[in-house]
């Protein structure tokens, strides 16, 4: 107990040295003023303790836990079925139909048609188109222009060119060409073919096939087998088939055609066409032009560049920039101001406190800125400007300009031609044509042919009941048969015909023509030339120019156009034309034939058969396994608690 108050002693202790000397009070921590001192002052009070609660700040460990994961890749194995194909091979019988090919001659009889030509003379018209020239007069308007010149007069102060002129005669020599025709006459050869017919007779060979029959006989050996049985013998009656020929006569009508050939008188009329030639004169417009100068006086005027100054007076603005320091005040702001506060003595702590002043709210104004910025002021002031412009003053001057025109001149031109006609003649001539004709011969042929018929024959033989075995024995038989072979037989005949050739006939015909030459002629003309020759001079005088107009006007000129008409004309020629006729013939030929028999026959196949069958297939695959484990962590946490504190305290005083 007696430590515990030396604590407490110490401690105010401690806390008087601390205090302020001027603010002490009682205990040596007040302080009174020395005239108040009385002796219940000086008594020493009576300290008890108080229990009171002081926080206390501890931290703590916790031991926590959370989960953690973690992901593994296990192998787990897992089966799958394949359908698999499979392709097995079955042997399978099948019947098939060979066919056996059996070849046999048959004799055909067929019939061809044999042409025939003919020719004769076919009368053909055909049009022509005979061209035809006709002449006429075509007017053809056409505008020509005039220049109209006016005169003008104007004030012109200016230096011009004083023309002198001099005038002389020039002799200009020329030449022109002057055609002269003159007309002729050429003989023309021209070769005509003048058609001639001859008839003749011609050999004609031909060969006819005739049959010839051969009797022959041929040898047929052919083997039989004897059967011989052991160790006894018995008889068994068998038939044998034994062949007899027979000879037969059949008879076969057949028809020729036999040739007959007649002649006959044919009219044929024909037409000739005769040339006749005529003489025509016509007239063509010949037109020549004549060229003809003229002067004409024409006054060309040129531009001649002068430059000229002007000024004139501009307002140009301007200005320039000036500083200007310019203040801005500081804003105004609301502030608080605490008042000075006051010392408070506590009597039960025996302490003093500081109790600060009351709380005011006031307006100041901050204090201000000076702001310097350019200002721009603006001025005008006039300036004289310069300008220089080129200005185009005109010049006129007399020119003597030549302008040429063509005078046109037609005359009539007399020309010839010769037209030829043709003139149709009609004719008729003869001519002995041959016809032929078939006339039928009927007859018959007898032709012999054999037969062969099979008689039956009773015969026995011997067998032997044990043993068996057969004696062959051959044989031998005879066949007749007929062969026809076709000799050939040559004939001659004699046949009519006609040949047509042409024979070439020279004829003389005479054709006028012109021939055109030129002739040249000399001329002379004589041109009036001038010098003109410029002399300066400065005046201010009355100028005349001329201006010029175009009048239009309307002329007619003729023409003479000539047009070739087509006129049709109808002409008739002689064209030569075949006609073929066909002539029946019969004819035999042996004919190889064939007969198809099917024989039936027996073969194997493979045949494929499939079948499906399911394959198991193991397989891998790593499936992920996730584990949860929970992990230990500390966790640091402060905890606030209370502890009991004895805290002295003084009693009030009386």
């Amino acid at each position: 107990m007696r430590k515990q108050l030396g604590l407490w002693l110490l401690a105010l202790g401690g806390l008087a040295g601390l205090a302020d000397p001027a603010l002490a009070g009682h205990c040596g921590i007040c302080r009174y003023p020395r005239g108040c001192v009385t002796p219940d002052q000086c008594a020493a009070p009576v300290v008890t303790s108080t229990v009171q609660y002081q926080p206390v700040v501890e931290q703590h460990q916790q031991v926590c836990y959370r989960p953690v994961y973690k992901t593994e890749y296990r192998a787990e194995q897992y089966t799958t079925y394949k359908t698999v194909q499979e392709t097995n091979y079955t042997t399978e019988k099948y019947t098939v139909q060979r066919p056996v090919v059996e070849h046999f001659d048959t004799v055909r009889t067929y019939t061809v048609q044999r042409p025939i030509h003919e020719t004769h003379l076919q009368e053909q018209q055909y049009t022509v188109m005979k061209p035809v020239t006709r002449s006429f007069q075509v007017a053809i308007p056409y505008c020509t222009t005039r220049p109209v010149y006016e005169q003008h007069v104007r004030d012109v102060s200016h230096t011009v060119m004083k023309p002198v002129v001099n005038e002389y005669q020039v002799a200009v020599p020329y030449c022109v060409m002057k055609p002269v025709v003159e007309h002729h006459v050429r003989t023309h050869s021209y070769v005509v073919n003048r058609p001639v017919v001859e008839h003749y007779q011609e050999p004609v060979t031909y060969t006819v096939n005739r049959p010839v029959y051969e009797q022959h006989v041929r040898e047929i050996p052919y083997t039989t087998y004897r059967a011989v049985r052991e160790p006894y013998q018995v008889e068994i009656p068998y038939t044998v088939m034994r062949p007899v020929y027979e000879q037969h006569v059949r008879e076969i009508p057949y028809t020729t055609w036999r040739t007959e050939t007649q002649q006959y008188q044919v009219a044929v009329p024909y037409c000739t066409v005769r040339p006749e030639y005529e003489t025509q004169t016509y007239y063509v417009p010949v037109t020549t032009y004549r060229t003809e100068v003229d002067y004409v006086t024409q006054q060309r005027v040129s531009y001649v560049t002068e430059p000229v100054v002007t000024e004139r007076v501009e307002k140009v603005c301007g200005g320039h920039y000036e500083t200007v320091t310019e203040y801005v005040p500081g804003p105004v702001v609301t502030r608080a101001v605490r008042s000075p506060g006051t010392c408070v003595f506590d009597p039960c702590t025996c302490t003093s406190r500081y109790v600060p002043g009351c709380l005011t709210h006031e307006t100041v104004q901050c204090p201000g800125r000076t702001v310097c910025k350019k200002v721009w002021v603006p001025t005008e002031e006039c300036r004289v400007v310069k300008e220089c412009k080129t200005v185009c003053k005109p010049v006129c001057t007399t020119v003597q300009v030549p302008v040429c025109r063509k005078v046109a001149q037609t005359e009539m031109k007399a020309c010839s031609r010769t037209v030829c006609r043709l003139v149709k003649e009609q004719h008729v001539r003869y001519e002995t044509r041959t016809r032929c004709y078939k006339v039928p011969e009927h007859h018959v042929q007898r032709i012999p042919y054999t037969t062969c018929r099979m008689v039956p024959e009773q015969c026995s033989r011997t067998e032997t009941r044990y043993r068996c075995y057969t004696v062959p024995e051959h044989h031998v038989r005879y066949q007749p048969y007929t062969t026809c072979r076709m000799v050939p037989e040559q004939h001659v005949k004699m046949v009519n015909r006609t040949r047509c050739y042409s024979v070439p006939e020279v004829k003389t015909c005479e054709i006028p023509y012109k021939t055109c030459r030129w002739e040249k002629e000399e001329h002379v003309r004589y041109v009036t030339k001038r010098t003109c020759t410029m002399v300066p001079e400065t005046i201010t005088r009355q100028v005349c120019y001329t201006t010029c107009r175009l009048v239009k006007e309307d002329h007619v000129r003729y023409e003479t156009r000539c047009v070739v008409e087509k006129v049709p004309e109808v002409c008739v020629r002689h064209v030569p034309v075949t006609t073929c006729r066909w002539v029946c013939e019969e004819k035999q030929q042996v004919v190889r034939q064939c007969r198809v028999n099917y024989v039936c026959e027996e073969r194997v196949r493979c045949v494929p058969v499939t079948t499906c069958k399911v394959v198991p297939e193991t397989h891998c695959r790593m499936v992920p396994h996730t584990t949860c484990s929970m992990e230990p962590y500390t966790v640091t946490t402060c905890v606030k608690r209370y502890v009991p504190v004895c805290v002295p305290t003084c009693n009030p005083c009386p």
